[in-house]
């Protein structure tokens, strides 16, 4: 059962003056009591669109010194399935996605396509209730990695592959926990490990869990 989808509006920063929009994009074409114009397909296509714009912008401004190529590469990672699903589970998108009862029992929140289109529906509903500059914006938070990229960066969340990877071989999901804080409140360590069926595969160290999680998970992955 989908979560309270206004919720929405206090994580991404924007309250909908239609919030029909908002419902829309949360809606998966699987679910059979879909709102007046269907599911999230077409707000999908818009999102996308709005995204590929964004993030070639940002890429354009951040690195001056790159050229097409490079440029065009790195947007083609950045705004790929695993990518956006990744960014979605952050939010923690699957909670608010309305499916059919099907699509549910078969673990749909959690499919990355799903998850993906899910994301890119939402900024679309952004895009076409606040418009281009208010979408922007919310993007920009989320893309923040942008401007650190390097020509070997790869900017896919460890956390997410890694529970892809465990999902394929037919193992449970992981379990993260902090073992370790230390220094002063203002510049904190964090060192997390990482447990899969019960067995501590790797630990991470970083300035916010969040950030020890993902050194974490990318050791797991290493392993």
């Amino acid at each position: 059962m989908a979560t309270d989808p206004y919720e929405l509006e206090h994580k991404i920063g924007y309250r909908f003056g239609n919030r029909r929009l908002l419902i829309t994009a949360l809606t998966h074409p699987s679910c059979i009591a879909q709102p007046e114009g269907g599911g999230n397909e077409r707000m999908e296509f818009v999102g996308d669109a709005v995204i590929d714009l964004a993030v070639a912008a940002m890429l354009y401004q951040c690195h001056p010194e790159k050229d097409e190529g490079w440029l065009t590469q790195m947007r083609s990672r950045l705004v790929d399935e695993d990518c956006l699903a990744s960014k979605a589970r952050d939010l923690g998108l699957g909670d608010y996605i309305v499916l059919g009862k099907g699509e549910d029992k078969a673990g749909g929140r959690e499919k990355s396509s799903i998850l993906a289109g899910a994301y890119e529906a939402l900024l679309g509903a952004v895009f076409l209730d606040g418009g281009y500059d208010v979408c922007h914006a919310i993007i920009k938070r989320y893309f923040g990695e942008i401007e650190g990229l390097t020509d070997d960066t790869n900017p896919k969340d460890y956390k997410s592959l890694l529970q892809e990877r465990l999902q394929k071989e037919g193992i449970g999901l992981p379990r993260y926990e902090v073992t370790q804080s230390s220094g002063p409140d203002h510049n904190r360590v964090f060192s997390v490990s990482v447990f899969i069926d019960g067995h501590q595969w790797a630990t991470g160290h970083g300035r916010s869990k969040k950030e020890a999680e993902q050194h974490a998970a990318r050791g797991a992955l290493e392993k």
